[in-house]
């Protein structure tokens, strides 16, 4: 087992033992934190994962950002082409369980986005660094999205403030983020 998939291990293990009162107050101070931030003012669209399990709960910045007239996008993913596209959404009912068991828009519903300077980027990972460098699940997909795009206005990742340590080990195919928000801090 490489030092990446330990890390991911302990820390997915980490985060599958946390009670639902913490995530809930753990994900509204990360959504306070977003929506009241100048990147969320200025950005036009927002790309973001749709939220499973323990993970930071996105689905009220998916909400949020629909309600205050932003784009949103979310992910679908392609295993056999290894690739990844986001999708515009108007309403959650526009998704169904897709691979990984994890929330995409419909195959009949895809409108394409492109990524450009007014895009704020939300991604997800299993353990984040103070570098901005981020363990995600092991497809490769984000990592391959974000070193394929023309802009973004950031590129965050988000997260639990126990997942931020101090160094972990990168790639050179692994594509930095801009910055980091959990539940206690904003790596900038």
């Amino acid at each position: 087992m490489t030092e990446k998939q330990r890390l991911r291990k302990l820390f997915l293990d980490k985060r599958a033992r946390m009670i639902k009162e913490d995530l809930y107050h753990k994900s509204q101070l990360i959504y306070e934190t977003i929506i009241h931030s100048s990147l969320y003012h200025q950005c036009k669209a927002v790309f973001t994962y749709v939220s499973m399990g323990n993970e930071v709960d996105t689905k009220q910045i998916i909400h949020r950002g629909l309600i205050d007239g932003k784009i949103i996008g979310v992910p679908k993913v392609y295993p056999k082409k290894k690739e990844m596209i986001f999708s515009q959404i108007e309403a959650i009912d526009e998704l169904e369980i897709g691979h990984f068991n994890v929330l995409e828009p419909k195959e009949e519903s895809i409108r394409l986005l492109e990524s450009n300077q007014d895009t704020l980027i939300l991604v997800p990972g299993a353990v984040f660094d103070k570098n901005k460098h981020r363990i995600g699940y092991g497809g490769g997909y984000y990592d391959r999205y974000l070193s394929s795009i023309k802009g973004a206005l950031k590129i965050i990742g988000i997260g639990y403030d126990f997942q931020l340590i101090d160094q972990i080990p990168s790639d050179p195919y692994d594509v930095p983020l801009d910055a980091i928000v959990t539940d206690k801090d904003w790596i900038k």
